[in-house]
């Protein structure tokens, strides 16, 4: 698993550093805009921008929080002894491991941790975006791509499981 590891840690390195951008880019937009929104109370389009940062930045924080939430809790309910030695990554081990298993292993931790930056970026680009301008459609484009990425990891573990199962 050593090449595999040399394989996913400059993403798994990414995802941290995306990660801390990502919260303390939320927090700073629900910073800035509960400041404005109190500020420019006088101007209606200047409160408006900054009301939806602020609910922006503030829906940004609780969604990067809620995908830590969801996988803790899926580990939680699935527990460790439904689930094979290394879930979710490496569950095709010991004697049916293959140079084609580490491979899938490496793209799906990969593909996870993309997805997650993507998905993380494009929360604060939205949180900083107001409507229709370009930090909003990147954000949104950022939130859409990061799911699909998630999906394609989540449908490899999948895929390994019942490989493990069925093997």
């Amino acid at each position: 698993m050593s090449k595999v590891s040399e394989f996913t840690e400059p993403t798994i390195e990414l995802l941290e550093i995306a990660t801390i951008i990502g919260r303390y880019g939320t927090l700073i937009a629900l910073v800035i805009g509960i400041i404005g929104w109190w500020g420019y109370a006088k101007s209606p389009r200047a409160m408006a921008r900054f009301r939806g940062m602020a609910v922006g930045g503030g829906a940004g924080y609780i969604a990067i929080v809620a995908i830590d939430v969801i996988y803790e809790v899926l580990v939680f309910i699935l527990g460790s002894k439904f689930l094979p030695d290394g879930w979710p990554y490496g569950a095709v081990t010991g004697v049916h491991e293959s140079n084609l298993s580490q491979l899938a292993t490496a793209l799906s931790i990969v593909l996870h941790s993309l997805g997650l930056v993507l998905f993380i970026i494009g929360v604060t680009w939205w949180a900083f975006g107001s409507r229709d301008s370009r930090a909003e459609s990147r954000g949104r484009r950022g939130i859409v791509m990061g799911l699909t990425l998630i999906g394609g990891s989540i449908g490899g573990n999948v895929f390994s499981v019942f490989a493990w199962i069925l093997l």
